[in-house]
């Protein structure tokens, strides 16, 4: 029995070891993104943003009740590692699949020796491990995201159908219905309800189930007759979206309650506006997919034997042609290829995915329709992606990152062969499976730094130092989602943590839905700006229905309703954030004098002020840890924090309030020690 399950014994080894390290480096609340907003909709069973993740939902809500001590938070960010861990096992068996093809077509067609089976079982472990530990794949692991679920669904989905393309090889077309091609069939359906990215399996599969399948005409119908029920079956959990509307949860985005709501929330319509948005992209995309696809189809159908060289050629022809037609497109295109090229030295550990070169040529040549498999992911993937103008988009490389690990894998096998063909002493055996066993090692402690989270708390701080900084009652306009308005959504109606204040998001304010979400949470400040808000709607419909508008005059109207939260709330301190102030273009609350006030501006009528001063104006001990990573969200994070703590210590100073202004400026410097505006304030008071 040990010998059957041999292979579930290393692949369950694999995700434990993962799943290991993913807790050691686990964020233990809520990060940045969507982290607070997935959190907050997980635990209530609500409606997260498009297209509406409803079985993260489902699955993340059964996490918030297991039984142990823990926040909901913390509880899904183990879910998260847990699906990774999965992704893990099921990498193991995509793999171990994939090479014991390779060998066994080896040893058959070119009668090589066959490897020994331990080697290919030691080479699985390494490459899965190495993905395991990898940075975007590990980073997804610590931190609640629908992602984890994603890789364990593309990784499963790979396996199930090279299964069912090799089932049908193997049997000569006899079996009348392949039983993988319905499980995959079912799990796309339910692999779409968790993210829509799944698609992007879609060039690789529908070119190999054709070209497997084109030659007879009756079975392909019926086969796809039965994947297509199988599929819908899976895709039934969307149904989730608009029965769970019927019951007004507390998060609602989007408002899927008609069909009309229903699809724009599913297909993404509200962020549309950045796949794609660079002039030409789709052209150059279309270009790009459609080389990939005709090389692929070519190479899949080619009868002759000979001139084999040509499809590893293939590759580097698409290589040349993405690079000269990408090179030739628009900024944001070449930015996010940029980001993908250059993590790509990094992501598995210095070096290792030199690996993947000779792995890709050892594809090529010995196992044509699991090459042109990968080629398509790989190519659809980095194609796609890199219209997408983001800037967390590393997570959407994810399948390119994973073809990758395959590559590095196929590279393993054609290295441990080479090595024992030329070194035959069984000395040199073992040599090679400590370096195979050894190898994980390297994007271990090279990204184990990088991705400890453990000590994560700087989104929970930021949300928690701006709920210290409004008054009770008070109301904040902020667009800053990424780093405390998504996790106030969590704070505020899960935890019930600072429930008299009023948040509102100013970019959500340009969709209708929002507005019910202000209704149910906040009826006061609904009420109170109703005319408004109807006058705006009103506009709003039609720029949502694509109906011809006036742009001056919706932009006036948002402006009268930005207006109406400061000025029909008299008794209610009324709050902005910096880069509200930054946007010059929709000014609002003319008659209203920002006054630096801690970490946001507090908006103040002009007839209210005292020679400039406000006589009410509180000093907060903000407590904060200072972060010397060097990416845009933990910099960005701490510039806001220097950027606003200076301006309140120059504010402060310029009144005379010279001791209140060092703990600020003391305060600013800690967050960051170099920043220039608050060492000029320093010397200029002699703070």
């Amino acid at each position: 029995m040990l010998k059957r399950n041999i292979n579930h014994i290393t692949a369950l080894l694999c995700a434990s070891l993962s799943f290991v390290v993913y807790i050691l480096t686990l964020a233990p609340t809520v990060w940045f993104i969507d982290s607070g907003e997935l959190s907050a909709v997980a635990s209530t069973l609500g409606i997260a943003h498009p297209t509406g993740y409803p079985l993260f939902t489902i699955v993340g809500h059964i996490f918030t009740l297991l039984p142990f001590s823990a926040s909901e938070v913390y509880k899904l960010n183990l879910m998260s590692a847990f699906f990774s861990s999965l992704a893990v096992f099921m990498f193991y068996h995509l793999v171990y699949f994939i090479i014991q093809r390779i060998d066994s077509e080896l040893t058959e067609k070119r009668k090589h020796k066959s490897t020994n089976s331990y080697v290919l079982k030691i080479t699985a472990a390494s490459s899965s491990l190495i993905l395991a530990w990898s940075l975007t794949f590990w980073n997804s692991a610590n931190s609640v995201e629908v992602y984890p679920m994603h890789s364990f669904f593309i990784i499963t989905l790979s396996y199930v159908f090279l299964r069912a393309i090799f089932y049908d090889e193997d049997n000569h077309f006899s079996e009348p219905k392949n039983k993988f091609y319905i499980i995959f069939a079912f799990l796309l359906g339910l692999s779409f309800t968790n993210h829509l990215t799944t698609i992007l399996l879609a060039p690789a599969c529908l070119t190999l189930f054709f070209v497997a399948n084109s030659n007879n005409r009756r079975r392909l119908y019926r086969l796809l007759g039965l994947m297509t029920i199988c599929f819908i079956a899976g895709l039934s959990v969307y149904i989730y979206l608009p029965l769970r509307m019927q019951a007004s949860p507390d998060f609602m985005w989007g408002s899927p309650h008609n069909l009309e709501r229903f699809i724009w929330h599913v297909t993404g319509k509200q962020f549309s506006v950045w796949i794609f948005s660079a002039k030409g992209s789709i052209t150059a995309f279309l270009i790009l997919m459609a080389s990939v696809c005709g090389l692929s189809v070519y190479g899949l159908l080619r009868k002759n034997k000979s001139g084999e060289y040509i499809h590893f050629l293939f590759f580097i022809v698409i290589c040349v042609v993405g690079y000269f037609v990408i090179s030739s497109s628009d900024p944001i295109v070449k930015t996010q290829l940029v980001k993908f090229t250059s993590s790509l030295w990094g992501q598995f550990g210095a070096a290792v995915i030199l690996i993947s070169v000779p792995g890709i040529y050892h594809l090529s040549r010995n196992n044509r329709k699991i090459y042109y498999f990968t080629v398509l992911t790989f190519f659809g993937c980095v194609f796609y992606s890199i219209n997408y103008d983001i800037h967390d988009i590393y997570s959407y490389f994810l399948l390119a990152y994973i073809t990758i690990a395959v590559w590095i894998s196929c590279g393993l096998l054609y290295i441990s062969r080479w090595i024992s063909e030329a070194l035959k002493s069984q000395g040199f055996g073992y040599l090679l499976l400590i370096i195979l066993i050894s190898l994980p090692v390297i994007p271990l402690l090279t990204n184990y730094s990088e991705n400890d989270e453990s000590k994560n708390y700087y989104v929970e701080e930021m949300t928690m130092n701006i709920f210290k900084n409004i008054e009770p009652g008070g109301i904040v306009l902020s667009s800053q989602w990424d780093f405390w308005l998504s996790a106030s959504w969590y704070y505020n109606f899960v935890k019930n943590i600072r429930k008299d204040i009023v948040v509102i998001d100013k970019e959500l304010l340009r969709r209708s839905w929002y507005f019910m979400y202000l209704e149910k949470h906040y009826p006061e400040i609904y009420n109170n700006s109703r005319k408004e808000i109807e006058a705006f709607l009103a506009e709003l419909y039609k720029f949502e229905h694509g109906i011809p508008y006036s742009t001056p005059y919706i932009i006036q109207l948002f402006e009268d309703l930005l207006t109406s939260f400061v000025k029909n709330n008299p008794e209610r301190k009324f709050y902005v954030s910096w880069e509200i102030e930054q946007n010059k273009n929709e000014p609002f609350a003319r008659d209203y004098t920002r006054i630096p006030d801690g970490l946001l501006f507090r908006l103040v009528h002009k007839d209210s002020l005292v020679n400039g001063f406000v006589d009410d104006y509180k000093i907060y001990d903000f407590g904060f840890t200072p972060v010397t990573k060097k990416d845009y969200y933990h910099e960005t994070l701490m510039k806001n924090y220097s950027m606003m703590l200076t301006a309140s210590a120059n504010y402060l100073a310029s009144n005379g309030r010279t001791d209140d202004a060092r703990f600020y400026i003391n305060l600013a410097l800690k967050a960051l020690p170099e920043y220039a505006p608050a060492h000029d304030i320093k010397k200029k008071y002699g703070l």
